[in-house]
Formats: C-alpha cells, structure tokens, sequence
C-alpha cells in the first residue's frame, strides 16, 4: 500500500457500476467524477456536514474548482478504492486531493478539487466560515495531507507543451 493511500484522511469502497461504463468498454469520464463527488460527499457527511447539519444551517459545499487525471482504464464490477487528504483549509474553504485505486492498488486516477463552505440562509449563496468544531476537525487532518506536497502531477499546468 502507497504512503498516500496508508495515511488517508478518509477512504471509501465503491465499484464500477453499469451505468457508468460507456461505448468503449470502460468507466467513462463522467464516471470519475461521479466516484470522486460521492467520496467527498461521504467525507462531508464523516466530519459532520451531513444533510442534517445542511437542512438545520442552510450551509453547504459548493465546488469552485476540480481536475482529474485519468492514468488507467477499469471496467464494469471492478473493485475501487477512494481515498481523500485535505491538503488544506482556511476559514471557509478546503483544498482537497483524492486517488482511486483498483483492487492490486494500482492507481487509475487522481483527483484535485477546491471547496467553498457556503450559507443559503439570506436566499442567496454566500460564503460562509465554518462552525468552530468543523475547523478543528479539518485542521487536524490537514496536517496529515500537507505531508503530501510537493505532488507534481497537481503542480503542473494543464495545456500543450510548445
């Protein structure tokens, strides 16, 4: 088992449902983003912004930025592992890192996604600090995550080389 993968934050099980399989055999693009989506919802739901905390605080996540990187094929019913670090977090926002894995611990994907706590209270979205409790939780599992940079597939900028 990778070092990443041992000192996770949070890990989920999943696999490769039907639906999520398209023409040429394998999970479709969507499908990532399906499975890494689901696994921040779990965490969410772990460090107790579950839907309970959402409907009493009219708060929420809201994604503000999010790439994955694909590095293997998987294919219908096979095995995934999902485990997320925060990299870190401020007042209001969490910086977040996820790999999937496939049940010989390859690796098939890696995902980076930044996150907005946001209140719903006035009507309209608007950023909000986290409660007390929920950054203390983030802020010791940030330490653990922040261990993990430099990761330089995240530090590369995305295009074509000239």
């Amino acid at each position: 088992m990778s070092n990443r993968r041992a000192t996770a934050t949070f890990s989920r099980a999943d696999s490769v449902h039907p639906q999520w399989v398209d023409y040429n055999g394998h999970m479709a693009d969507f499908a990532y983003a399906i499975a890494f989506s689901q696994t921040v919802t779990a965490f969410m739901d772990a460090i107790g912004l579950d839907e309970h905390y959402r409907a009493a605080t009219a708060a929420t996540l809201y994604t503000l930025d999010m790439r994955i990187g694909y590095q293997r094929e998987c294919h219908q019913g096979e095995a995934l592992e999902l485990t997320l670090h925060v990299l870190a977090a401020d007042t209001k926002r969490m910086h977040l890192y996820l790999e999937m894995h496939d049940s010989a611990g390859n690796q098939l994907a890696w995902n980076e996604q930044v996150l907005l706590h946001v209140t719903r209270a006035s009507g309209e979205p608007k950023a909000a600090a986290f409660l007390d409790e929920t950054s203390i939780r983030l802020e010791q599992v940030t330490r653990f995550g922040a261990s993990l940079l430099p990761l330089p597939h995240i530090e590369r900028r995305i295009g074509l080389a000239k």
